[in-house]
């Protein structure tokens, strides 16, 4: 039995993703533990001045970063690097040939405010009730200095600065981005196109019990080097494809910053290898079907998701507009949800534009891109809704709020976020994937790209 296999089995049966607290604690007692190979570091501290640990351990030539939770509800690789914590030290030869630097929360203000849903229970409602993602300028992913054409960032987050902190400090030859997705299949970002590996991760999903993702991709710009397998997400990527495909300044569809992907080659960390492996919480066998759907294009389904799209937001921004003036409260989930809305508002009528001029959207739609246009994406903007709610709520119990109004629009905010919910599970059949089975899919794609490290 290998390494890799004997890793993967000793995976532990998780029931639950682990609260802030809980990983940190570990953290610190394993450096406690292992004083003469282990080093406790503190990168940078969040927007609410908490501590943002990093340890590491080895003593190897090649430097193994990994960063969990970038986006704070997206947890399944604070379970991996818990892990690998204790891993680690019960396999020499993972310390003798590589330095792993472990940061096992980067954003735990944001993580916090999600542990509402980490002990289930996993379904997609329960999930949206206690979702939060912040502000894109908020972001550890997307804010990240940049200059590119005309665009410029300069204001990087508490907790992107802790993470480029890590990288300067570390230099690494690997970082894997602990990111996941919520409902849909598994898929891939490198920045090498290392096809001789791309079989080992086509296979990984499947012998899993999970779906390789066969529907549309995250963003319309990602170079697909195999199937499920891609480019990595690039503010510059997009900038670029705004640019050809539409008649709009691509300055005025940018927000927040480039991500890490960016900032390595802003550093001139060519020679890098970054991976993300993005797996659900929620699968359905639809999203792997790639049967045609007759006569129909994916430009006919995009179009009609943004139909889908636009519908829904001209009843969230009416309901926005009564009680925006009774929102004085700067909560988190406000700022997220004007944020992220806000992007779905400006941009429609460029996306539109930009599916009707880029000819690959002529390509036959498939059950599973359908599924994409047409649930998947209301899925995800429910989630974004569900913040406006939790902002609601919160602002009620603020002295002086005129309560009935906000009451009032938090029982009509959920019988929308109800019926879309309905939307999607009356034409998805779901299922929770098993945590355990998540943080295994994690380590087995780490596992295969790990050869490359030079």
């Amino acid at each position: 039995m290998t390494i890799d296999d004997i890793l993967m089995k000793s995976v532990p049966n998780y029931t639950r993703f682990f609260t802030v607290d809980e990983l940190f604690n570990h953290t610190r007692t394993v450096a406690f533990q292992h004083p003469d190979i282990a080093k406790y570091r503190i990168v940078g501290y969040s927007r609410n001045a908490e501590a943002i640990p990093m340890l590491s351990v080895g003593n190897g030539s090649k430097s193994i970063l990994l960063y969990a939770c970038p986006h704070p509800n997206e947890p399944i690789g604070s379970l991996l690097v818990d892990f690998l914590l204790d891993a680690v030290f019960q396999h020499p030869e993972l310390l003798v040939n590589y330095t792993w630097h472990l940061l096992p929360c980067v954003d735990p203000d944001g993580t916090r405010l999600n542990e509402g849903w980490f002990a289930g229970p996993f379904t997609i409602r329960h999930y949206a009730q206690y979702y939060y993602r912040p502000a894109v300028e908020e972001q550890v992913e997307w804010t990240f200095p940049i200059q590119y054409k005309k665009y410029r960032w300069n204001t990087p987050s508490n907790e992107t600065q802790a993470l480029m902190a890590a990288i300067q400090l570390v230099q690494p030859n690997f970082v894997y981005g602990l990111h996941n997705s919520g409902f849909g299949g598994m898929y891939y970002y490198i920045s090498s196109p290392f096809t001789d590996i791309f079989p080992q991760l086509e296979r990984l999903p499947a012998s899993l019990g999970l779906f390789l993702a066969k529907g549309e991709p995250e963003a319309p710009w990602l170079v697909q080097f195999a199937p499920a397998i891609f480019s990595p997400l690039s503010l510059r990527s997009a900038y670029d494809y705004y640019e050809k495909y539409t008649h709009t300044d691509p300055v005025s569809m940018m927000s927040g910053g480039g991500t890490t992907f960016d900032y390595l080659e802003y550093i001139h960390l060519n020679e890098t290898i970054f991976f993300m492996a993005e797996l659900p919480y929620f699968q359905s066998p639809a999203i792997t079907n790639d049967t045609l759907i007759p006569n129909v294009t994916q430009r006919d389904d995009l179009l009609l998701g943004l139909d889908k799209d636009n519908q829904s937001t001209i009843i969230v921004a009416n309901l926005l507009e009564r009680i925006e003036n009774e929102i004085t409260l700067d909560s988190a989930c406000y700022r997220a949800f004007r944020s992220l809305f806000g992007l779905y508002e400006t941009s429609a009528s460029s996306r539109r534009e930009a599916i009707i001029n880029d000819n690959s959207t002529l390509a036959p739609a498939t059950v599973a891109t359908r599924v994409d246009a047409l649930y998947i994406s209301v899925f995800y903007k429910m989630l974004i809704v569900g913040m406006l709610d939790r902002a609601i709520l919160l602002q009620i119990d603020v002295p002086s709020s005129n309560v009935k109004l906000l009451l009032d629009a938090h029982y009509e905010l959920q019988d929308y976020l109800n019926n879309w919910i309905d939307d999607v599970e009356q034409n998805l059949s779901y299922s929770a994937i098993n945590i355990r089975t998540l943080v295994q899919a994690q380590l087995g794609a780490m596992l295969a790209v790990l050869p490359k490290v030079k």
